[in-house]
Parts: structure tokens; sequence; C-alpha cells
């Protein structure tokens, strides 16, 4: 698969795949393996998605610049540890506020953020860093909903800091603002016409879920199809997002960072996704 995709494909792709909310597709595969005879639960089902994700991330990245596949994949292990101290399962009002474990784990998935924005903001550099640094920083925080990744973690965190339990709820407040800012800063790099698909894959991720209901249950032997689905919904809406990355890195020269400044890279550019 990582062959048939160029690696600006493949890294973004993947990178589509950790940022959608996946706790429901989880559910839903669980209940669809458990046709079969296969016991597996949603929790271990979970990893799994988000390690599609990471493999054609890592990919991606180490056909690009491979200190930035080292950082990702440091992230990925990072990932592994949050998810243990603070699984998508407890980023719920019932099990707030969090004990001294379930906030360390949720600043990690802060880190984690933090650490895969670096490893694509140092693979894909910009003329204009700051605003790359934004952008990316604000497709970090809407990443995952308010049961799970960052931003069910910021949620939970806020919520054991003393906000209102509603915070929990708040998701889809946190999304927007991250839409918003990768919207401010792709606008920096490449004018409206990167901008806009911030926006219009926000849209997608939020409501176009929602027109499955019109359909009525996919429910065969109880397991919950819609919730796969509608993971591929918002995959779509996240791969929308993150294509105003690769509309507005074709505005601007970008390289590679090295000892002599940056280096054109051809094909490997963001600008690069729609190739062959």
């Amino acid at each position: 698969m990582l062959r048939a995709l160029t690696p600006t494909q493949s890294a973004l792709g993947g990178t589509a795949i950790v940022m959608s909310c996946a706790c429901g597709a989880s559910v839903g595969t669980a209940q669809l393996v458990a046709l079969a005879g296969i016991g597996a639960t949603s929790r271990f089902i979970h990893p799994l998605f988000l390690g599609v994700g990471a493999a054609l991330i890592l990919g991606g990245l180490w056909r690009i610049a491979r200190p930035s596949a080292y950082i990702a994949a440091a992230a990925f292990g990072v990932l592994a540890v949050a998810a243990t101290l603070t699984p998508p399962t407890v980023m719920t009002t019932k099990l707030v506020p969090w004990n001294a474990s379930q906030m360390a784990g949720g600043a990690l998935y802060v880190v984690v953020a933090a650490m895969l924005g670096y490893a694509f903001w140092r693979a894909f550099p910009s003329r204009d860093p700051a605003a790359a640094g934004a952008a990316i920083g604000g497709a970090a925080l809407a990443t995952g909903c308010n049961c799970c990744m960052v931003a069910g973690a910021v949620a939970g965190m806020a919520v054991t800091a003393g906000a209102s339990s509603a915070f929990m709820q708040a998701s889809p407040f946190l999304f927007w603002l991250g839409v918003a800012i990768v919207a401010a800063g792709l606008c920096r790099l490449g004018g409206m016409r990167a901008a806009i698909w911030a926006p219009i894959g926000g849209v997608v991720v939020q409501y176009a879920p929602d027109l499955l209901k019109l359909t009525g249950p996919w429910a065969p032997g109880g397991a919950d199809l819609q919730a796969i689905a509608k993971f591929g919904i918002y995959v779509l809406g996240t791969g929308l997002i993150l294509y105003g990355f690769a509309v507005a890195y074709r505005a601007v020269p970008v390289g590679v960072r090295g000892s002599a400044g940056l280096r054109p890279t051809g094909s490997t550019a963001f600008g690069a996704v729609g190739g062959g």
C-alpha cells in the first residue's frame, strides 16, 4: 500500500486517520467481529486504527526526511504510554475528574501532538515558518473528539482543573477553534484558496455523519455499521482540511532543512500530494 502512494499522500493520509475520532468505529468493529465468534473489545481495536495511520505517517516521513520519521516514531511511543494511562474509555463526564496518572496521560497526548507537529513542520518547511507552525498546531487541536485524543485530553484536564463538566462535551468548540487557527495559518501561506478547505472539511466532519441517520439503523446482528461508516466520513473531512496544506504549499517554496538551509525537494513537498 505504501508503495502505491507518494510519500506526501502516505503522510497526509495517515494523519487524517490519526486525527479522526475512531471511538464509535472501534465499538462497531468489535461488535462486527463478535458476530464471527472473535472476541475483541473496542479498547483493543481502537489502537489498530491508530496503528494504520501511524504506519502511513512513518512510511511517508521515512521517504521524505528520516529525522522527522524518528521524531514521529518517538511520538507514537509516547502515545502508547498516554493511551495506557488515559484510554479513550475514561474521557467521559462520568469518569472525571481524573486522578494524577490520568492527568499525566492527558498531558502526554498534548506532548504527542507537539512532537508530530514538529516532525511535519521539519519535514515540510515553509518560507513562513510561523504561519506553518500555527496551521499545524491548529490541526493538532482539532484531533479527536470529547472521547479521544487531543480534544478529549484537553477537555478532561480542563474539567479536572475546575472547569464545568459541560466542557467535556465542548469538543466541537475546541475543534472549530483548531480549524480557525488552521485556516488563519493557511491563509497566510497560500491565501483564501488554501484557507477555505479548513472550514469545508470541518463542516464535513461535524455535520455530514448526521446524514446517515436519515437512512435508518444499520445494525445487522446488533453491530453498529453506521459507526464504521461515520469514521470514513471523519477521515474524508479531515483529509479535506489537510488538502488545504497541499494547496498552500503549492504557492510557496518548500524544501528540507539542513546545514545549508532550505533545499528544494520537488515531489516530496505538500504541493505534490496529487501527484503519482
